[in-house]
C-alpha cells in the first residue's frame, strides 16, 4: 500500500490573523495545525518525510506542505496517481457537534473540505475517495508506537491539543490502539506550559524549549506552593486538574489574557515582555514550572503502569520534546524500554497518520526508527552552488570526497577550536539536528557557549548545547542509569563530577546534558569524523548544535547552507567531500 501522510491546517494561521488582527508575534501561535509536513510510505517502509518550514524557510509554518508532498513524491519515484490513501493527522470531522457556536472556524479551518481544496489546487484528482483523516493523538500514539518495535506498550501523548483532546493514554499490542484515557483542552498540560512561557516573554507553542533551558538557573522553591495550587494529580482517578485553566477557557480571549492577568496577581509579578531582561524571579518561576510539569507526568505515567501492568512507553506530542521530563520517566520505577518518537510536535502527525492507516511499521529486522528521511543533494549540485558564491566574502573551497582526508582534516579544524559546519547525506526528520546538519565545535574549547551563541546562532546566552558521542565514550562521561531514548537527543544526563571541566562546553547549569549517542550503524559518516576527534582528543565527544541561525528552521539545501556560512563567524563548512572557507 502506497500512502501519503500530511499535518496541519493550512488556513489556521490565515485565519487567526484575519479574525484577530491585533495578534503579536508571541500570540500567533495560539491556533492547531502549525508545523506542517508530509511522509510516503510503502508496504509499511518510510521512504521520505519532512517539514514544510525546511523548503519555505518560515520556522514552524501551517502552511500546507506542497513542497514537502513533492519531495516526498519525487524521493519515493511517485506521481499523485500512485497515492492509494491520504492520510491526514487531524480528523475534526468526527467533532463537527462541537463547533457549532463557530460554524465559520470549524467550516474554514478544521473541516477536512479546508485540505481535500488546498490538495486539489495543487492538481490532485480524485481526492475524496482516497482522503483518510485520523483522530490527531491517535496519530501520534501510532508514531511511536509503531517505530518502537515494542510488542505491546503504554502510549503516553501530551501536547496543547488535538481536536478536542489535550492528553491521551492508549494500551496498544500489535495494531490495536485501546483509549484508556483522555483529558479535555480545558485542563491540558501542554497549554498550561504554554501560557506560562507566554508570561516569561517567550513564543507561546514555540519557545517551551526555551523555558526548559532556562528553569536550570533557578531555584524551584520560591514559586513551588503557588505552582503546587495552579495544578494537581487526583491520585484516584489518574487525572491532571488545572482548575485555573479551566477558569481561563470558561472566559477565553484570544491569547488568554486573563489566565495572564491572574499568573500576574498569583505571582506578584508582571508578564514580561520579550526585550526585558531575564531576571532571578523569571528563572525561579521557569523552575517551578519545570519541576511541575515533570512531577504532574511521572505521576500520571507510574498510575497508568500499575493499572495496565506495562512496562514499556512509548511517548509523542509536544510535551515530550521536554528532556528534562523525560529523563526522570525513563528513571520510574517499572520501566524497563521506552520509546520517543524524535518527532513528537505535530510534523510527527503525519507520520502517525499513514503508518495508522498501514497498520504497522517495517524496516526488515532493525526496529531502530531512522530519523535521515529528507532531502540529499548529489556532489555536482553542492559544486554548482560553491562555483554560484565563489566571489562572496572571500569564500575558497576545494574538494576532498569523503576520504580519509577530509576527516581528518575536519577532526583537526575542531581539534584546533574551530566551529564547523558539517552538510551530509539526508535531512533529519523533526526538529533535532542529528550529525547531518549540525554546527560542531569541541566541548572543552574556550567559551564555546558565548561563540557560538553570540557569534553564529546569534541567540539568548542561557542557551544550552547537547552532545554527540560515540557509545564506547558515553560511560565515561555520563551517568547512563536507566538512561534510553540517547540517539535522538530527547533525555538527558548526569556529567560525571570528574568530566565537568572536560567537556564543559555541552555541560548546562544543573550538570545535565542532552545526549545524542552515536553508532557506526546508525549514522557512520557522523560516526567516522567522531572517531577522528577521538584519536586527537581521547573522547569521540563534540558540541552538536543545529546549522541555522536564530528564527531559521533547520537547514535544508546547500544553497542555504553556504548563505548561512557566509553570514555568520562559522570557521569552516564540510559538505558533502568539500572543504569550504573564508578568506
Amino acid at each position: 500500500m502506497v500512502i501519503l501522510g500530511i499535518s496541519g491546517l493550512p488556513n489556521s494561521q490565515h485565519f487567526m490573523r484575519e479574525n484577530y488582527p491585533g495578534i503579536g508575534k508571541l500570540d500567533e501561535r495560539i491556533c492547531q495545525g502549525v508545523d506542517s509536513a508530509a511522509c510516503v510510505i510503502i508496504d509499511g517502509k518510510i521512504v521520505a518525510a519532512a517539514a514544510e518550514e525546511r523548503f519555505t524557510g518560515e520556522k514552524g509554518t501551517g502552511r500546507f506542505p506542497a513542497n514537502a508532498i513533492n519531495y516526498c513524491l519525487a524521493e519515493a519515484g511517485l506521481t499523485q496517481d500512485d497515492i492509494q490513501i491520504i492520510a491526514h493527522g487531524f480528523n475534526y470531522d468526527n467533532y463537527r457537534r462541537f463547533f457549532m457556536s463557530n460554524k465559520k472556524m470549524f467550516e474554514e479551518v478544521f473541516s477536512g473540505e479546508t485540505v481535500i481544496n488546498a490538495l486539489a489546487s495543487e492538481g490532485w484528482q480524485n481526492i475524496e475517495s482516497r482522503f483518510q483523516g485520523v483522530d490527531h493523538h491517535l496519530a501520534h500514539a501510532a508514531s511511536t508506537f509503531y517505530p518502537s518495535g515494542f510488542p505491546s506498550a503504554l502510549c503516553i501523548i501530551s501536547d496543547g491539543m488535538g481536536e478536542i483532546e489535550s492528553l491521551s493514554v492508549y494500551l496498544a499490542k500489535d495494531q490495536q490502539f485501546q483509549k484508556l484515557y483522555s483529558q479535555p483542552i480545558s485542563s491540558s498540560l501542554g497549554i498550561f506550559y504554554s501560557i506560562c512561557t507566554r508570561f516569561l516573554g517567550f513564543v507561546f507553542n514555540s519557545d517551551e524549549y526555551k523555558v526548559m533551558g532556562l528553569a536550570a538557573y533557578g531555584n524551584p522553591e520560591r514559586y513551588r506552593d503557588i505552582f503546587n495550587k495552579l495544578a494537581q494529580f487526583d491520585a484516584e482517578s489518574g487525572t491532571i486538574q488545572i482548575n485555573w485553566l479551566s477558569q481561563a477557557f470558561d472566559n477565553a480571549e484570544y491569547g488568554f489574557p486573563a489566565a495572564i492577568a491572574q499568573l500576574s496577581d498569583m505571582f506578584g509579578l508582571m508578564p514580561r515582555s520579550e526585550d526585558d531582561p531575564l531576571l532571578d524571579v523569571h528563572q525561579d518561576f521557569a523552575a517551578g514550572l519545570q519541576e511541575k510539569f515533570t512531577l504532574l507526568l511521572k505521576q500520571l505515567v507510574t498510575y497508568w503502569l500499575q493499572k495496565t501492568g506495562e512496562t514499556s512507553l512509548c511517548l509523542a506530542g509536544g510535551s515530550f520534546l521536554n528532556c528534562k521530563a523525560n529523563q526522570a520517566l525513563c528513571q520510574l520505577d517499572g520501566v524497563e524500554n521506552v520509546f520517543v518518537q524524535p518527532a513528537s510536535g505535530d510534523d510527527g502527525s503525519a507520520l502517525g497518520a499513514a503508518l495508522f492507516v498501514a497498520g504497522g511499521y517495517h524496516n526488515g529486522t532493525d526496529h531502530c526508527f531512522n530519523p535521515y528521511l529528507g532531502p540529499r543533494f548529489s556532489t555536482d549540485e553542492v559544486r554548482n552552488v560553491l562555483f554560484r558564491h565563489g566571489g562572496n566574502a572571500g569564500m575558497k573551497w576545494r574538494y576532498l570526497g569523503l576520504n580519509d582526508d577530509y576527516f581528518v582534516s575536519a577532526a583537526k579544524d575542531i581539534a584546533e577550536d574551530k566551529i564547523i559546519a558539517w552538510f551530509h547525506d539526508r535531512m533529519e526528520f523533526g526538529p533535532r539536528a542529528l550529525g547531518n546538519r549540525s554546527i560542531l565545535a569541541l566541548p572543552a574549547g574556550e567559551g564555546i557557549k558565548d561563540r557560538i551563541n553570540s557569534t553564529v546562532k546569534f541567540r539568548e546566552a542561557f542557551r544550552p548545547f547537547a552532545p554527540a558521542i560515540l557509545d564506547e565514550d558515553c560511560d565515561t562521561i555520563f551517568e547512563t542509569r536507566n538512561l534510553m531514548p540517547t540517539r535522538y537527543m530527547l533525555c538527558t544526563a548526569k556529567v560525571k563530577p570528574e568530566m565537568m571541566q572536560p567537556v564543559s562546553g555541552i555541560v548546562h547549569a544543573d550538570g545535565t546534558a542532552r545526549i545524542q549517542l552515536v553508532e557506526r550503524t546508525f549514522n557512520a559518516t557522523f560516526w567516522r569524523l567522531l572517531k577522528e576527534v577521538q584519536k586527537i582528543t581521547g573522547y569521540g565527544c563534540l558540541v552538536n548544535t543545529s546549522f541555522n541561525v536564530r528564527g531559521q528552521p533547520l537547514i535544508m539545501s546547500p544553497e542555504i547552507a553556504v548563505e548561512t556560512f557566509l553570514k555568520t563567524s562559522l570557521d569552516k563548512l564540510y559538505i558533502e567531500g568539500f572543504v569550504v572557507w573564508k578568506e
